[in-house]
């Protein structure tokens, strides 16, 4: 009797730790971020959209057949490109560009729509690694961190697309990101022609591969 009991248990554990296996998927991804900064640009300048890479990993779980808890820390670069009125020239010209790097985690919520679509919703919190900004056309950066505040906090919202080979799932995702504070840590009472409130926006291609365990 007791080694039945015993058996009971095992297979209790072994069942238990299959099911919740079978509700994760773990995966790797890289992010092609088309980003710029929303707010009042400096005088005679407009920002302009600044493209970058950057990836991370992406931890799933299946709460339902329809919806998914997706944690995601990834390298984010964010920026944009500032345009200046020139005298020599009709249109305003590319002249600055500004480089934010983030860590960010992001924390989403997926829903089926329908075999291989999905919406997806969610929020991350960025913390920033490093702030620079050059003259376009020239290596030399110059560090601006200390204008730029230590963290982000942005909505999300995007579309996906995920499919099935063979024991892997390929994904590829659309999304927009829109900061919700202002990042700037430059007073209103400096003598620096910028701004003292912006924010960070983005929309984002996610593509990547993951492994659902238990599969």
């Amino acid at each position: 009797m007791k080694g039945f009991q015993k058996f009971s248990f095992v297979m209790i554990i072994l069942i238990f730790t299959s099911h919740i296996q079978a509700q994760f998927s773990l995966g790797l991804f890289g992010n092609l971020s088309n980003s710029s900064l929303s707010g009042n640009a400096p005088s005679s300048t407009e920002y302009n959209s600044l493209t970058a890479l950057g990836g991370g990993l992406m931890l799933d779980y299946k709460a339902t057949d329809e919806v998914t808890v997706s944690l995601q820390p990834m390298y984010l670069p964010k920026g944009t490109t500032v345009s200046y009125d020139l005298p020599s020239y009709e249109e305003q010209r590319d002249s600055v560009n500004v480089n934010f790097s983030y860590l960010s985690i992001p924390l989403m919520v997926k829903v089926v729509a329908s075999k291989v679509v999905y919406v997806s919703g969610g929020f991350e919190f960025d913390y920033l690694q490093s702030a620079k900004a050059s003259l376009v056309n020239i290596d030399e950066e110059n560090d601006i961190t200390d204008l730029i505040k230590s963290y982000d906090f942005s909505a999300n919202f995007g579309v996906g697309f995920i499919f099935d080979v063979y024991s892997l799932n390929l994904f590829f995702e659309l999304r927009y990101s829109i900061g919700l504070l202002n990042v700037s840590e430059i007073p209103a009472s400096s003598d620096l022609d910028i701004p003292p409130e912006f924010k960070n926006t983005s929309t984002q291609l996610l593509f990547g591969v993951m492994y659902p365990f238990g599969k």
